[in-house]
């Protein structure tokens, strides 16, 4: 068979299976009224019941003003609020409400009040030395001095942080020589390291030394007698200047006047570190506007007021260390 007539048959083929599945479709739509019949409807004119009551009801609850009070719990009855948690604590044994001015402490002797509302650390055990402000005072130097311990410029004052590290001596040295005449009075300045120099002074009543370090004040024509021999013992007053002292003389007697220097430190600046003497001042620069003076200086305390501006003036003893 020829390639032309093979192509004519399978048109043939192509041709009648068109047909007949035309045909089918013909068939089958002509049964479509049949399978489709749409039932008659029966009327019903009763209606349902409505939802009234239910919206009377909902109507009501919307009109009428909702309060809500938080439950009360507790062994010391207090209301327990519904959208916030309450801090409790287990410590030695014991559940503390943080909450409850009535609980025990739970870093004494700082209140759980003080630590709360500062916000601190409080399951910490060391929040008592913790610092969150960074001014060198921990929160338990705060909480004691009623301060912020979360604003480094409200502290503690700083005298708090000075450390008296050791006393020093000075001596001056003074002896009353001789009395040239009836108005003037021979002084010799004694040798001691701060003046290794001999001074003599010639000087009446009411004048100051040259070196500044001492006044005539008055004085006593006196004698007595030492196995059988009569003495000179005459007094003459002086004031020494810086420390404002009333000494007495006697003639022909050294006399040391001793000047005690204070070793200070300061705890927030290491390289703080000066000697000062009893009755002079000294400044910090972290606080300039405050004047520090040495008042008295013991083997192991030292006796120092502070006053700023206006305010009171302040006196406090730091222990030696």
């Amino acid at each position: 068979m020829s390639a032309k007539s093979w192509d004519k048959l399978v048109l043939l083929a192509v041709g009648v299976v068109v047909t007949a599945v035309s045909v089918v479709l013909s068939l089958g739509s002509m049964s479509f009224a049949d399978k489709f019949v749409v039932p008659s409807a029966t009327p019903n004119d009763e209606l349902p019941e409505t939802l009234e009551p239910i919206a009377k009801i909902a109507r009501n609850l919307v009109d009428k003003k909702q309060t809500w009070s938080n439950p009360v719990k507790g062994a010391a009855p207090k209301p327990v609020p519904l959208f916030v948690s309450i801090p409790i604590v287990e410590a030695r044994g014991i559940l503390i409400d943080m909450l409850d001015p009535n609980a025990p402490l739970l870093r004494p002797p700082v209140s759980n009040q003080w630590l709360m509302s500062n916000n601190l650390d409080f399951l910490n055990a060391g929040v008592l030395n913790q610092d969150p402000d960074g001014d060198g005072f921990p929160n338990l130097a705060e909480w004691e001095a009623k301060t912020d311990p979360n604003d480094p410029k409200s502290h503690p004052p700083y005298a708090e942080k000075l450390i008296f590290a050791s006393r020093q001596q000075e001596v001056y040295g003074l002896k009353f020589a001789a009395r040239p005449d009836a108005e003037r009075f021979q002084i010799a300045r004694v040798p001691t390291r701060r003046w290794p120099q001999r001074d003599t002074f010639l000087m009446r009543v009411g004048e100051i030394s040259n070196d500044e370090q001492f006044r005539v004040e008055s004085f006593e024509e006196k004698s007595e007698v030492r196995n059988g021999i009569p003495v000179d013992v005459s007094e003459l007053t002086i004031t020494y200047l810086p420390k404002n002292e009333t000494h007495i003389l006697v003639r022909n007697v050294d006399t040391p006047i001793p000047t005690y220097f204070a070793e200070m430190k300061f705890e927030l600046d290491p390289g703080f570190q000066e000697f000062v003497k009893e009755g002079e001042t000294f400044n910090l620069v972290i606080d300039p506007d405050t004047k520090y003076r040495v008042v008295k200086v013991e083997e192991n305390s030292v006796t120092i007021t502070y006053q700023t501006g206006t305010e009171p003036e302040v006196t406090v003893e730091i222990p030696k260390k």
